[in-house]
């Protein structure tokens, strides 16, 4: 019998933008968050890829394609963090997944 994972919830872009306050938070540095509430976003120009409209156009009702996107920098961030150690690292403790196992016992 082999694992199988079924059913996975993960953070709602309320959530998500909590993660990415939390991030930010120790060197004050909100401005330089570009990750937020919006469309598919093409970061080569700054524009949604099913719709054409600019980012963040969702919260103005100009797309229907919402959804939130973690822009490039606050990734890079996100990952240098995650490289720096556990004391640096803490923002992952604010990202909960659900998930249904099913696997054997022996496992």
């Amino acid at each position: 019998m082999s694992i199988k994972f079924e059913h996975t919830v993960t953070p709602s872009p309320e959530q998500w933008k909590a993660v990415i306050m939390g991030v930010r938070n120790p060197m004050n540095s909100w401005e330089k968050s570009d990750s937020g509430q919006g469309c598919s976003v093409d970061f080569v120009d700054r524009r949604c890829v099913d719709c054409d409209r600019y980012d963040n156009a969702y919260e103005y009702g100009l797309c229907r394609h919402g959804k939130y996107v973690i822009g490039p920098n606050d990734l890079d961030l996100m990952k240098r963090l995650v490289k720096a150690g556990t004391d640096h690292r803490k923002f992952m403790r604010m990202i909960v997944v659900y998930v249904d196992i099913t696997a054997p016992l022996y496992w």
